[in-house]
């Protein structure tokens, strides 16, 4: 509009008789109505978009095809501002306002033309445009052309920033996620259409070293799962989920459910163990009653032997069996009432019985005399220390050791002779007892779930896989510890430190 007006200045003082002022009076006013009308429309509306832009440049369009009807038709070497409405459409609303704006000004041409041809433009059509004319719209040309691609350079410009910081923001969140990734114990890999791997995180690249070609090919075809070794030697299980990003490409996601598994193992093992406590509390309630008859009787019949006329060495074998039952008896209750308490015994109670007793105690009760000619049982020195804790609980756990070696034993080749050795130590406020076998050693699945409930060696069916589990919770109550030593083909030691004199 205000080229308009400058055009119409400069017309008048030149005397161009081809433009009509009053025409382009009425084009100016026109278009400044039109314009103030949208303006003042989008200020109070909404925000600007593709349709607002597509109407204010068909209104810009109209209106200079106004001017140019009352300036000598379209051979006013101004029609070239066609072209900038062009550019226009194509900055601000794209390659689809480009097209819309072309052909937006082709259909003014046309009309401009069409007016021109059959005699119908309001002022005589323009044969020699004036040099000033030329000059001005080469000049007009050249400037439109320049801010538009200045235009166009400041927005390429802002958006190869605007890339470059996006793909500097992608890179950190992918550093981001491979490193969240990892530290969960998850695997990820991408792969294009063409099997070119185009991402895998530290996780994935682990795991592929440790899995074979077969295992590889099977997962390929969808969902699946593998069984790796860890870095701590022990397996690993893996869930394998496929998924599908694109089209063009393939992604596995590698998840180690081995803590969930064990979790959920943890959780069946202790629900097992709470019905197994509350079975035990209900035998030891019913067990309680025949145990102090047992030992009531037992006590009637020593008293009634006591003035039989018996043989000394028959009379000594007599005493011996029935001081066993009431000491075993006396100790089956002790062990009955404890399952019944909700509180355990407290470690460090004082005994009068030493360490040498209690062991002479346990191999008497498994069966085996100290016999010197017998070879299987040998008791070291040093056991002459009297003990400062709960005398039966240790007792308990020497029955356990002692019973587990000398059945590692029985199935050694005639060759080897079954041989069993007990000893201990004392040192500074603490008892350690060895009890060495000369069996087959412990297998790898058991040494690998050691002192856990229901683990045992034992495929007959005998075993019940709580003895050392028992053996060893009762050993920490103590305030002491037991371990395990073994090698396959040289037999097991198992190693019961106990709290002792300072």
């Amino acid at each position: 509009m205000v080229g308009a007006m400058v055009g119409g200045g400069v017309a008048t003082l030149l005397h161009w008789d081809f433009v009509s002022l009053p025409g382009l009076a009425a084009g100016v006013a026109m278009g400044v109505l039109i314009n103030g009308i949208l303006v003042f429309r989008l200020r109070f509306d909404r925000e600007v978009g593709p349709d607002e832009l597509g109407l204010h440049a068909m209104v810009d369009l109209g209106a200079l095809t106004w001017l140019l009807a009352w300036a000598g038709g379209l051979e006013n070497p101004l029609s070239v501002a066609y072209s900038f409405h062009v550019m226009l459409g194509a900055l601000l609303i794209g390659r689809q306002g480009g097209l819309r704006a072309t052909v937006a000004s082709v259909l003014c041409m046309a009309l401009l033309y069409g007016l021109e041809r059959f005699g119908w433009l309001p002022t005589d059509p323009l044969t020699q445009p004036p040099r000033l004319l030329w000059v001005a719209s080469l000049a007009l040309l050249l400037l439109g052309v320049g801010y538009f691609a200045l235009v166009l350079a400041s927005r390429l410009r802002e958006q190869g920033v605007m890339a470059r910081q996006e793909r500097e923001q992608a890179e950190r969140n992918l550093r981001l996620l491979t490193d969240a990734l990892d530290a969960l114990q998850v695997g990820l890999e991408v792969r294009g259409h063409d099997g070119q791997m185009q991402l895998r995180n530290p996780f994935a690249a682990r795991l592929a070293t440790k899995v074979g070609p077969e295992d590889w090919d099977r997962i390929q075809s969808g969902d699946g799962h593998l069984v790796v070794k860890g870095d701590e030697g022990t397996e690993r299980l893996i869930d394998v989920l496929a998924v599908k990003p694109s089209d063009d490409a393939r992604a596995r996601l590698y998840v180690d459910r081995t803590e969930e598994r064990m979790v959920q193992q943890r959780h069946f093992m202790l629900e097992r163990l709470a019905t197994l406590g509350r079975a035990l509390q209900a035998i030891a309630h019913e067990l309680n009653t025949p145990l102090t008859t047992m030992q009531t009787l037992a006590k009637d019949m020593k008293a009634a032997l006591a003035d039989a006329p018996l043989d000394e060495a028959v009379r000594a074998d007599v005493d011996e069996s029935v001081d066993l039952i009431i000491d075993e008896s006396r100790r089956c209750r002790t062990l009955t009432q404890s399952l019944l308490q909700t509180a355990h015994q407290r470690p460090g109670k004082m005994t009068d019985e030493t360490l040498h007793q209690v062991i002479e105690k346990a191999l008497r009760l498994v069966g085996q005399k100290l016999d010197p000619e017998r070879r299987d049982v040998a008791l070291g020195v040093g056991l002459d220390v009297r003990l400062t804790v709960d005398a039966d609980r240790v007792l308990q756990i020497l029955m356990n050791l002692v019973q587990n070696a000398l059945k590692a034993c029985e199935d050694l080749p005639r060759d080897r002779a079954p041989y069993v050795q007990v000893s201990a130590e004392a040192r500074p406020g603490r008892l350690v007892v060895r009890i060495k076998d000369n069996g087959p050693g412990l297998p790898d699945r058991v040494k690998e779930h050691l002192f856990e409930p229901f683990v045992t060696t034992r495929e007959d069916g005998e075993g019940t896989g709580l003895g050392l589990y028992t053996s060893h919770r009762i050993a920490h109550e103590l305030g002491g510890g037991l371990e395990l030593f073994s090698e396959p083909g040289q037999g097991t030691e198992a190693v019961l430190s106990l709290p002792g004199p300072g």
